[in-house]
């Protein structure tokens, strides 16, 4: 039996996760489902997120499967064949790496593995997508030219002008990909499911309203042809308590280049009614909201010339 193999890409904080919960919930995919999630860091937020899922996550950590975690993943992907026997992977690559070199390394893995690349999906934040392209350049060019379905993330935050504007830069990227602009909060798994198939059938496809469719630890990660895009991390567990407004503080103080550039943040914590809340950080906008029952809180920070003591003395 060929496993379906489904990739949901983006950049720092896209919704890449958000994404995936998305389709699993709405139980479109059927049943048979695998996770590769690989975390940039040693800290695992998004997967801790997915597990309440109840689908079989393997997690790879501490750098990127694009380069130099590529025999871990090829090792996952034929362990999840083995041991789970699964009709259809889900990879979650981390947000720092070209998603051509995530497709090479499944086309190596097709040479003795009865494999099928499916579903190719870039989530694109569009509240940071003229900063990203002018920061970061090739690379996050590279996950949107790739992909055959973009799906434009915080479309909801911002106006039709700007949505259209940033469909058109796309465009100009992908002409070949469907596009779904649809504010994440009306959009249903099934939804995103038949896009899914256009694209496979290679039917162009867009689903907006809109008018424009037509068409405590510290390391870097540097891909070595992108060597401006180097990526600090830092992250921590504790029991601290903090008020809702001690977390909103911090975050929103996240912007503030005495930090570093801070590109993302994330993670759980108590809060001052000893209940656990889950936070997303990215510049444009932060995010704090209930969230599940942790054994103990994690913080991570991802960004670039990160200044680490300034960063924990903020959190402390």
């Amino acid at each position: 039996m060929t496993v379906k193999i489904d990739i949901v890409s983006g950049f720092l904080g896209a919704g890449k996760t958000t994404m995936i919960k998305k389709l699993l919930g709405g139980e479109v995919l059927g049943n048979g489902i695998a996770i590769i999630e690989n975390e940039f860091g040693d800290i695992s937020i998004d997967s801790n997120r997915l597990e309440e899922s109840g689908i079989e996550i393997k997690e790879i950590s501490s750098g990127c499967i694009c380069c130099t975690l590529s025999g871990d993943f090829q090792k996952a992907i034929k362990e999840l064949i083995k041991e789970h026997n699964p009709n259809r992977i889900i990879i979650e690559p981390t947000g720092v790496g070209r998603l051509t070199d995530i497709i090479s390394i499944i086309n190596v893995i097709k040479e003795s593995e009865d494999i099928e690349l499916n579903m190719v999906m870039t989530i694109v934040d569009v509240l940071e997508f003229e900063d990203f392209i002018d920061v970061f350049g090739d690379f996050f060019i590279d996950q949107i030219q790739y992909a055959n379905i973009i799906a434009i993330s915080k479309t909801q935050l911002t106006d039709e002008l700007r949505v259209n504007s940033v469909i058109g830069s796309i465009r100009k990227i992908n002409s070949n990909a469907n596009i779904i602009a649809t504010p994440w909060d009306e959009l249903e798994a099934r939804d995103i499911l038949d896009v899914v198939k256009s694209s496979i059938l290679n039917e162009d496809t867009c689903l907006y309203d809109g008018h424009c469719c037509n068409h405590g630890h510290h390391h870097d990660h540097n891909h070595e042809d992108d060597s401006a895009n180097t990526f600090d991390y830092y992250s921590f567990e504790t029991m601290k308590i903090y008020s809702h407004e001690e977390l909103a503080y911090i975050l929103s103080s996240l912007k503030n280049p005495i930090y570093g550039k801070v590109l993302r943040a994330k993670g759980f914590l108590l809060d001052a009614d000893r209940k656990w809340v889950d936070f997303d950080f990215t510049p444009s906008n932060y995010d704090i909201r209930k969230g599940r029952v942790k054994t103990i809180g994690q913080v991570a920070v991802i960004g670039k010339d990160l200044n680490i003591n300034s960063i924990r003395n903020l959190f402390d």
